[in-house]
């Protein structure tokens, strides 16, 4: 995984945050992420922006946005690196490429994430699928840990807790 260098990444952030508030909103994100080449829609800044927000205001600080730029490249490196050139995972290579972003699932939550993610039901994945996917896991797990603070992998949710857990999935 390459590594964004702190005064690149403050002057891109810089150059798009229109307000100089030091946050950039979902509008800002999608400019800053055309000006790196990344084509995003709106709807997907939007989701980048929940996603990496950690404070709820719905934009996000130059570390979220570091913190935001290694996960895609991260995305794009695991998916490059098991499709070796090609533009496709199957089931097994998308299990392989979210070992690599860090995400080890039983085979019936793995089946469920696959299904959920797999519209067409092809049974191969693009890009875009996956990142769907590492979205989804990432989101997962932080709403997860907030139910597990001893962080032993196990958590208790009465109803209530788990529509506010589920509210934060991606």
């Amino acid at each position: 995984m390459s590594t964004v260098d702190p005064t690149v990444a403050r002057l891109w952030f810089e150059s798009v945050d229109a307000d100089s508030s030091g946050l950039l909103d979902a509008k800002e994100l999608r400019q800053a992420l055309d000006i790196g080449g990344l084509d995003y829609t709106l709807a997907q800044a939007h989701l980048f922006v929940r996603t990496f927000d950690s404070t709820g205001n719905q934009k996000l600080n130059v570390n979220e946005f570091v913190e935001l730029h290694l996960f895609l490249e991260t995305v794009q490196s695991s998916f490059s690196r098991v499709a070796r050139g090609g533009r496709w995972l199957s089931t097994a290579d998308v299990k392989q490429a979210l070992n690599l972003m860090g995400h080890s699932l039983s085979d019936t939550a793995m089946q469920a994430v696959l299904s959920r993610y797999d519209m067409n039901r092809r049974g191969n994945f693009g890009v875009e699928e996956f990142l769907q996917m590492c979205l989804f896991l990432r989101t997962a797990g932080r709403a997860f840990q907030a139910f597990d603070p001893t962080k032993c992998g196990f958590a208790q949710f009465n109803f209530n807790q788990f529509c506010y857990a589920a509210s934060y999935l991606a």
